[in-house]
């Protein structure tokens, strides 16, 4: 597949464990930049699997940013995950996928699924936009052919507590296959913005006052960074000079849209990345307003400082804060025009205000008052309507106040916010069965299993939705998987207990029971359960 998208014109880059004469021998490969990866040393193209952020990081990025439709091929995950922690190399490749999404390029990761846990094999496919073996993938090289699915993800815990805050996975690989068909093309297209930077410049001294940055750290370009700030500093220099104080400016500097607002003393510059020239005329008018108000409040709390300035920025620490209140500004303006479906970019602010509320609703849950919690998720999901944890606990929340519809529209959510935690297959699967829809209850609660195996109160779940359906076989077998992985559940053996019995199988029914007595002697209707059993064996055996 690699080999057929150089061959037709893209440029390509391979790095891998085979040694590269050998791999172009192989396939032909005569038009592709191919790196060697491995610990060898003195050849020029041989790459350390030890240096993700510096030499390999910096190859991959040159090659891309060259243009052209550029092709990436990295055969070597198994090398680089032996030889690096693993949460490296996912966070490198989580740069790797930004680089070719902003310079439309393709990539494409081989797995060897063997040399990889199930738990991280689920992971990886997950960040698939398309996975299969290449057989399967070869038909999307055609302009129309449909998009393979992605493998159906599995699920969370079935427990309906408020678990502890669970950090949320941020890692995006994709493989981005060739363009398709105009037809494939949305038929309206809605603003996409972004902003990449917020500069606040004193505009006597063309000091740098402050810089917000939104960028990936190790994705920053210094030549393009350098370049752009110098050509926004030029351009308020001039205006300075020439006495000219503009309400609004716009600039274009390497495919980015940057708006510059000037006051009395200070300007403020925000760049923006996104294709949205079209519709850019939509948010004009409220930016304006936005940097006007901004620049007014910082000149107004500053203006003894500003009267006498003579360069020392650290009397002006606290227009930080301000940069981040216009950023809030900003994105408050973009949203009503972003891409349906889209995840805006959270500032730091945003962050820290949905956490507090999302901390204040575990705090009122754990005193039971629920109203008050859900209050608390509600208005974390306010400001990031992404936020799982809240989702997630607003759904218990609701499940245990029995509203259990509101609960499965809120567990659906966090689904598609991160399919890959089990909890919310599993709670999901909870509210399912309790109004009525056992079969989809089981679906979800395989899907959260196949996230985490080994997961027993999933198994336990399963095991009580199947016997409900009368397919007591399989339920023994999820019973099993269960006490396999935790044998001191009581709960698990005396449901195994229960299905045993209304096979008839009593005298195994009674042992499955007294072992959940041995874990648990309090556990009455095992008790209850046992007692019935050892009269139905002896009314058996007085027949």
């Amino acid at each position: 597949m690699f080999n057929e998208l150089v061959s037709s014109g893209s440029p390509g880059l391979c790095i891998t464990t085979l040694y590269p004469q050998k791999l172009k021998k192989m396939y032909g490969m005569d038009k592709a930049q191919v790196h060697w990866l491995s610990d060898s040393t003195g050849d020029k193209d041989t790459l350390s699997p030890t240096r993700l952020d510096f030499e390999i990081t910096r190859v991959i990025n040159k090659f891309i940013k060259g243009g052209g439709e550029p092709v990436f091929l990295l055969d070597g995950m198994a090398y680089l995950s032996l030889e690096n922690d693993y949460d490296k190399v996912r966070k490198f490749l989580k740069r790797i996928n930004d680089m070719t999404s902003m310079n439309d390029a393709t990539i494409m990761v081989v797995i060897n699924k063997d040399s990889f846990s199930k738990e991280t094999v689920a992971m990886l496919e997950k960040d698939f936009d398309r996975i299969g073996t290449p057989s399967e993938l070869d038909s999307t090289l055609g302009p129309s052919a449909p998009a393979a699915a992605p493998q159906a993800a599995p699920a969370p815990q079935v427990q309906q507590h408020i678990p502890a805050p669970q950090p949320v996975s941020s890692a995006s690989l994709r493989i981005h296959a060739p363009p398709e068909s105009p037809a494939a093309a949305p038929a309206e297209e809605e603003l996409d913005l972004e902003i990449e930077d917020i500069y606040l410049i004193h505009r006597n001294t063309g000091t740098l006052i402050h810089r917000r940055t939104w960028r990936e750290q190790d994705l920053i370009d210094p030549d393009l960074i350098g370049g752009m700030f110098q050509a926004i500093m030029d351009f308020i220099k001039n205006s300075f000079a020439s006495d000219q104080v503009s309400d609004f400016s716009r600039m274009d500097v390497k495919g980015y849209i940057i708006l510059i607002a000037d006051g009395e003393y200070v300007s403020e510059a925000i760049v923006f990345s996104g294709k949205a020239e079209e519709y850019i005329h939509k948010i004009m008018n409220d930016i304006k307003r936005v940097l006007k108000d901004n620049i007014s409040g910082i000149e107004k709390e500053y203006e003894g400082v500003f009267r006498e300035y003579s360069g020392d920025v650290s009397k002006l620490r606290g227009t930080r804060k301000a940069l981040d209140e216009l950023a809030l500004g900003i994105n408050k303006a973009l949203e009503p025009h972003m891409k349906k479906g889209s995840k805006k970019r959270l500032t730091d602010v945003e962050r820290r205000q949905s956490q507090e509320k999302y901390n204040i609703g575990i705090a009122a849950g754990r005193n039971r008052k629920y109203e008050d919690a859900l209050k608390a998720y509600d208005e974390a999901l306010l400001i990031d309507p992404n936020h799982f944890q809240s989702l997630f606990n607003k759904a218990v929340v609701l499940q245990m106040l029995g509203r259990v519809g509101d609960a499965l529209v809120c567990y659906d959510r966090a689904t598609q916010v991160n399919p890959m935690d089990s909890e919310v297959w599993g709670n999901r699967g909870i509210a399912l069965r309790s109004l009525g829809r056992t079969e989809e209850a089981i679906e979800s609660y395989y899907k959260g299993l196949g996230i985490n195996p080994g997961d027993s109160a999933l198994w336990s779940n399963l095991g009580i939705a199947l016997r409900s359906v009368g397919r007591v076989k399989e339920a023994i077998e999820c019973y099993d998987k269960a006490i396999d992985i935790n044998p001191r559940d009581a709960g698990v053996w005396s449901n195994k207990g229960v299905v045993l019995g209304s096979m008839g199988l009593l005298k195994e029914a009674i042992e499955c029971y007294d072992k959940a007595l041995a874990i648990d002697p309090g556990r009455k209707l095992a008790q209850r359960n046992r007692e019935i059993a050892v009269k139905e064996l002896e009314k058996r055996n007085t027949r």
